[in-house]
């Protein structure tokens, strides 16, 4: 199986040679990368406007604008690799004063190109890799795109946002993703986790002290709420915030004025709450461990972050985006996942969601020194759970685990298995690439009984 190349490099070919440019594309596209085209420097200039390019391969000698002239005009923001059928010493210095990264000489060998361009890519100052592959936003889920639409609606207001779901679902990722995209994101973004603070020590985080005001304050501190002044303010893990601290909380998300601890001055602040939790916080409520008016005062508007159970959609991108971005990271020859692979992975559970998910394939990628990914280089919980039929997935009670849609598509799917394997539950398993004790579940879940005369 190859690696969807939905986030594997993008490269640009200019050329205006018709034949070069197709052959190149093909080449470049069975290698793992993604390629457009352009007939000309110009025709380049408008792709570089509408898309984010990695690597640019482009010829030299060309009707309109010259290969030097439009390297001057994009600066040294992207690599170039320069091409050209009329090999000299003086265009060769020309190329690298005007900022190519490297140079081939037309018919250049195809091994030749794609060390070039992998080198280029690896090295190049602009292109680090990303320590955080989770924020990858794209999905095929309809609930969660629903999610980052309203995000992206509300990020242009100061309204108090609250994002709940289980552990590794990616609710940081969404809080991020609202702050870059809101007018505060020239201006701090400040994080804490309210869980991993201890009681006694997280209002002077949040609020700071002055000098003198317990033993040790040797001198004055600001607060979190200090440091997003004029920007945003993430509070992860609001749930596990004590009482008494919430009622303060309270206080000042009225008007956001507070005093130090220890101080007299009232702090006066502008900034954007945006609050997380992964406990049902209804339930906390219930059970007297949180403000139901706190509650109200931060949710001005709730997303709920889908388990990664409830985006099948997803999986096998996500499973390939994090294959591709730490075999790169450590630098493996690994580009290809074996189906039996793939049928492990998705018949785990993934009680940790997301996170858990990555966890286990940088671990696979690290010891796997093979161009495939195989069964053997998983964790062994991975390979247990396949063995036993796979584990029953759990979810909490108030959370549907399919839409209407969802449960409708899933049930004609399951119903259509059954027809063809005529009720045989085992080869309707094996038609649906699942666990029988997988299907089991389905179809108690969606409530589908199947019998035959």
């Amino acid at each position: 199986m190859h690696i969807n190349n939905h986030q594997c490099p993008h490269l640009l070919v200019i050329d205006d040679e018709e034949g070069m440019r197709l052959s190149l594309k093909q080449l470049l596209e069975a290698n793992q990368f993604i390629v457009s085209t352009a007939s000309s420097a110009k025709d380049g200039l408008q792709v570089l406007q509408r898309s984010k390019i990695d690597l640019i391969i482009c010829d030299i000698v060309m009707p309109d604008m010259s290969g030097l002239l439009f390297l001057s005009k994009i600066g040294q923001t992207i690599p170039v690799i320069m091409m050209t059928a009329f090999a000299s010493i003086e265009t060769t210095r020309k190329a690298f004063k005007s900022g190519a990264c490297d140079y081939l000489v037309k018919p250049f060998d195809v091994d030749e190109l794609l060390v070039v361009i992998t080198q280029n890519l690896q090295s190049f100052p602009t292109q680090p890799v990303s320590d955080k592959p989770e924020r990858y936003l794209k999905s095929s889920n309809r609930s969660y795109r629903k999610i980052l639409e309203l995000a992206e609606k509300f990020s242009v207001t100061d309204m108090p946002i609250l994002i709940t779901g289980e552990s590794g679902t990616g609710k940081e990722v969404i809080a991020t993703y609202i702050y870059e995209t809101s007018r505060r994101a020239d201006r701090p973004f400040v994080r804490i986790n309210c869980a991993a603070i201890p009681e006694t020590l997280l209002e002077s985080e949040l609020f700071g002290y002055e000098k003198g005001a317990f033993t040790g304050a040797a001198n004055k501190k600001i607060g979190k709420f200090d440091e997003a002044d004029g920007g945003t303010l993430f509070l992860d893990e609001i749930g596990d915030m004590p009482l008494q601290l919430q009622a303060k909380m309270l206080r000042v998300l009225q008007d956001f004025a507070f005093y130090r601890l220890g101080g007299q001055q009232t702090i006066s602040v502008d900034t954007r709450i945006i609050a997380a939790s992964n406990q049902n916080l209804d339930e906390l409520i219930a059970q007297k461990r949180f403000r139901e008016d706190l509650y109200h005062r931060l949710n001005g508007v709730h997303l709920r972050i889908p388990a990664l159970r409830e985006r099948p959609e997803d999986f096998d991108d996500f499973v390939r985006n994090f294959v591709t971005h730490y075999a790169r990271k450590y630098q493996k020859p690994v580009t290809l996942i074996a189906e039996k692979t793939m049928q492990m992975l998705r018949g785990y559970s993934w009680p940790g969601n997301i996170r858990e998910l990555m966890n286990c394939i940088e671990r696979a990628i690290v010891v796997c020194e093979e161009q495939e990914l195989l069964p053997e280089h998983l964790p062994d919980r991975i390979k247990t759970t396949e063995k036993e039929g796979g584990p029953e997935m759990t979810r909490p009670e108030s959370q549907p685990l399919y839409d209407d849609h969802r449960a409708a598509f899933l049930r004609k799917v399951i119903l259509e298995a059954l027809a063809k394997t005529n009720g045989n539950r085992y080869e309707a398993a094996r038609l649906l690439n699942i666990s029988r004790k997988t299907l089991y579940n389905r179809m108690k879940e969606l409530d589908i009984t199947y019998a035959f005369k």
